[in-house]
This record gives structure tokens, C-alpha cells and sequence, in this order.
């Protein structure tokens, strides 16, 4: 009778573990189903934009950046943060688990590998449908009905004056300033500063139904010097709804960066889109810091892109910069020169790049500079008046 009852357990306890890995391998089904997903959205760009960016991803947002946001602190950064002890002792734990069950060592590690394959799995499939789609959304251009098109030099050169110019103009307005002479922003709350985004972002809303909803308030990065590290000034996370940015920045790129990551919110994935949607609503924000660090934006990118097709105009365009600008240059560069040889830098850039290019951005990097052909076309249309 006794060794009845210990086959029947024996057979129990067989059987529920067979059942739990059962479970472990249907989440791991969701790692093929996350490619089938992202390869049937870029395939049909119009359901992509009305069922998933505009409709279930939009709903999701919303509600998750209504709790995350109530928090005084970055969920992410507290994630990040308690990572690598969770990591260390969860690896503790485990090696003493296989230890204590040595004879059964087979199991365990089949087990764990159905286990970290699930988890894998379902993160995967998180960050596919919240995220990783939104890249085979209609493009901004096609949404705003700007034509892309080939551009001179000539062209890009006389965008740039007019960047130049404006960013002078503006720059004269500003008062604020630290004792070197560079640029401060008068309202130094990151919290006033995400209402002023908000209201260019409303402004937005009014042409484009893709903005129809309130943003979520910006959140600075406690370890924003270790931040620097990585050559990030903002970052954005679908897993919590987020848009942090690195507060050691230059205080006339932190308008611009506020709204370049807020557009991720909006499921605008594309670094060159982001720019540009963040460009727009520093324009459309009334506040001449946030059009000053706008125009700056505009021009930094234009500007790379004048000196690498023609050298001696990018020269003569230096000619246009007021002192006040040049200083407000000058002192960013001088920032991240301490940076420049940082390790964490180049894993940071190698992961970036992968990431962009897994994503259909086939240029990496280098996909940035593409914002200056939507800039050509919004003067080149008559967006904006010279």
C-alpha cells in the first residue's frame, strides 16, 4: 500500500511539472508570433496605423502613462537601478536550488531554460506590439502630406540661413544667462516645462488626429551625469510609458529633447520623425525658449548635413552664428568632450544602431540626418514663411 502511494505522488508530482512546462512553452510561442506580427503590420501599413498606432497601442499608452506618471520618480530608472542585485541574487538563489537538487540537476535546468525562454518570450512580444510596430506605421510625411524629394546643396544651404537667422533672432531674446554668457532656461521645473510641451503638443493635435491626446509629464533622470555616460540626453520606455530625459544636458536642448521624446509617446518610433514632430512643437508651443531650442535642433542637423556635402559653405554659415550662440555651442561641446572616450559610449551607440536597423531604419545611425529632408519639403511647401 505505501509504495502504491508513492508511485501515485511520484506520478502527481510528474505530471504537474510536466504541466508547467507545458505553460513555459506556450509563452514561448509568442517569440514567433512577435516576427508573424511585425512582418503582417509592414506589410499592410494602413491597418497598422488605424488598429494597432491609433487605436490599441494609443488606449494602452494612455492608460499606463496615467499611473506611471503619478510617480515622483522614473520607473525605468529605478528598473535599471535594481536590475543588476535582482540579477545577482536571483543567480545566487538558483545556484543553490541546483545544488540543493543535485540529483534531480536535469530537471532543474530544463526547467529554468523553459522558464527564462517564457519571460524572454513575453518581453519580446511586449516590446513588438507596444513599441516595435509603431515602425511600420504610415510615416509623418505621409501623414502630413510633405513630399520627400532629392534637394541641392543650394537648397540645403539656404535652409540653413534661414535656421541661422532665426535661432540669432531668437537668441536675442533671451535674456537668462549664467556668468559665462550661456543660455538658461528662466523656468528651471521640468514640470512647467512638460506644460508647455503639452501645449504644443495640443496645438498639434488640431491638424493631426495622431496627437488627440493629452501627453504625459517628462521625467529628469536622478543619475543624469551617469547618464552622460551612455551619450544619452532623453530616453524613452514602452514597458512603463515614460519620457526621461538627462537633466545635465544643455539647457538649450532640453525643450527639444522634452518633445523628441514625448513624440515616442505618441508611437512616432523614428529617431528622424521624432526630431522633426519635436521641431514642430517648439515652433507651436509660444514660448520663444522652446522655438529657440527647436530652431537650434533644426540647425545642428541641417548644419552636419551642409558640412558634409560642402565644407566651405558650412564655414561661411559659422559666419551668420552670433557670439550667444556660438558660446551656447561651444559650452555643450565642452560638456561632452569629458564623455568622448567613455566605453559605455560605444556599447551604447553599437546597441542603438542594431536596434534601429533591426527596425527597418537600414541606415542605423546614420538615419538621423534624414530629418533635414522633411525640413526641406515644410519650407520648400510653404510651412513656414522665411
Amino acid at each position: 500500500m505505501m509504495r502504491r502511494r508513492r508511485r501515485r505522488s511520484s506520478f502527481y508530482r510528474r505530471r504537474r511539472r510536466n504541466i508547467v512546462i507545458y505553460k513555459r512553452m506556450f509563452w514561448v510561442l509568442l517569440l514567433p508570433l512577435s516576427f508573424l506580427l511585425n512582418y503582417f503590420t509592414k506589410k499592410n501599413p494602413d491597418i497598422t496605423e488605424r488598429i494597432f498606432s491609433c487605436g490599441i497601442y494609443k488606449y494602452y499608452a494612455i492608460g499606463l502613462g496615467f499611473l506611471t506618471e503619478k510617480l515622483p520618480f522614473s520607473l525605468m530608472e529605478l528598473g535599471i537601478v535594481l536590475a543588476v542585485p535582482v540579477f545577482l541574487i536571483s543567480l545566487v538563489l538558483w545556484v543553490r536550488h541546483l545544488l540543493y537538487e543535485w540529483d534531480r540537476a536535469g530537471e532543474v535546468l530544463l526547467k529554468s531554460f523553459w522558464n527564462v525562454s517564457a519571460a524572454i518570450s513575453i518581453i519580446f512580444f511586449w516590446l513588438t506590439l507596444m513599441c516595435n510596430v509603431n515602425y511600420n506605421r504610415y510615416t509623418f510625411a505621409q501623414i502630413s502630406g510633405l513630399t520627400i524629394q532629392p534637394s541641392s546643396v543650394d537648397e540645403l544651404y539656404r535652409l540653413c540661413l534661414i535656421l541661422a537667422d532665426d535661432a540669432v533672432q531668437l537668441r536675442e531674446q533671451l535674456a537668462s544667462e549664467d556668468e559665462e554668457g550661456v543660455f538658461l532656461l528662466a523656468e528651471d521645473s521640468i514640470r512647467e516645462l512638460s506644460k508647455t510641451a503639452k501645449a504644443g503638443y495640443q496645438k498639434l493635435g488640431e491638424q493631426y488626429r495622431q496627437f488627440d491626446y493629452a501627453p504625459i509629464r517628462i521625467k529628469p533622470i536622478f543619475f543624469s551625469r551617469q547618464m552622460s555616460y551612455t551619450n544619452l540626453v532623453g530616453v524613452y520606455c514602452p514597458f512603463t510609458m515614460e519620457a526621461n530625459i538627462n537633466r545635465e544636458s544643455a539647457d538649450y536642448s532640453v525643450p527639444s529633447t522634452i518633445c523628441h521624446e514625448l513624440a515616442h509617446y505618441y508611437g512616432f518610433m523614428r529617431e528622424d520623425e521624432a526630431n522633426f514632430i519635436g521641431y514642430l512643437v517648439c515652433k507651436n508651443a509660444g514660448s520663444l525658449e522652446y522655438e529657440y531650442s527647436g530652431t537650434m535642433l533644426a540647425l545642428i542637423h541641417a548644419g552636419n548635413q551642409l558640412a558634409a556635402a560642402d565644407m566651405e559653405r558650412y564655414k561661411e554659415l559659422w559666419s551668420h552664428y552670433s557670439e550667444d550662440i556660438i558660446t551656447d555651442l561651444e559650452k555643450n561641446s565642452e560638456y561632452w568632450e569629458e564623455f568622448k572616450d567613455s566605453k559605455v559610449i560605444e556599447v551604447s551607440k553599437t546597441v542603438n544602431d542594431s536596434y534601429l536597423k533591426a527596425n527597418h531604419q537600414a541606415d542605423g545611425i546614420q538615419s538621423y540626418g534624414r530629418m533635414v529632408d522633411l525640413l526641406l519639403a515644410y519650407y520648400r511647401e510653404g510651412k513656414e514663411t522665411e
